[in-house]
């Protein structure tokens, strides 16, 4: 099996709740990213929508709105507006 590692971005808040809850279990940080990572991917595949894994307030209040969706709309408008931004 090939492994490949990935990164994610973490602010220092984030970082230092990440590192205190897998401490609390005694586990590693990686550990407690990757357990959580499978578990969305397991409740995704067995049919939950984002409103099931994130509280509707939260996603309210996401000002990076991380939906592949919106991102391609958003740059579609994008290339409608900007002279040349099209094929660019």
């Amino acid at each position: 099996m090939t492994v490949t590692t990935l990164g994610i971005k973490l602010d220092e808040e984030t970082r230092a709740r990440l590192k205190s809850a897998s401490a609390r279990l005694d586990r590693t940080s990686h550990w407690f990213m990757k357990k959580a990572i499978l578990n969305f991917i397991e409740q995704v595949e067995a049919g939950a929508g984002v409103e099931a894994l994130v509280a509707a307030e939260a996603l309210e209040r996401d000002r990076l709105r991380h939906s592949i969706a919106r991102r391609r709309t958003e740059s579609s408008l994008l290339e409608d507006t900007v002279p040349g931004a099209r094929g660019a």
